[in-house]
């Protein structure tokens, strides 16, 4: 009896292209469905062994736990740019443009505070 290894709602395609990979590598008998016409069934990748269940969640569970410390290693580095260094790139790359931005967001906000700090 066909056991579900992998849902595919709301996967990305590159992780589904990696898991039919590591199916076809690992040598597992897998079948696909898909969602159909009305949506009503089950987009999913299913192991037709049921015997091969248990390698194939390892080999799964692996995988995403691979992914998982790439994504967050990924996240890090991200953080690891403070805004200050991003606006500093932005001065360096068009000091111009970088004032000419400065200056129309302080007009901006000077024109909108400017009924409120009159009164």
């Amino acid at each position: 009896m066909p056991k579900l290894l992998f849902k595919l709602y709301g996967v990305p395609e590159d992780e589904i292209d990696d898991v039919r990979e590591l199916c076809e590598t690992h040598e597992f008998t897998v079948y696909e469905t898909e969602v159909g016409r009305w949506g009503i069934g089950l987009a999913a990748i299913w192991l037709r062994d049921e015997s091969q269940h248990d390698a194939a969640k390892a080999v799964l569970e692996e995988y995403q736990r691979a992914r998982y410390e790439n994504a967050q290693e990924d996240r890090a580095k991200i953080a690891q740019l403070s805004i200050a260094e991003g606006l500093y790139v932005k001065f360096k790359q068009d000091p111009n443009q970088f004032m000419l931005t400065l200056i129309g967001m302080a007009a901006i906000l000077g024109l909108t505070l400017y009924p409120f700090l009159s009164i």
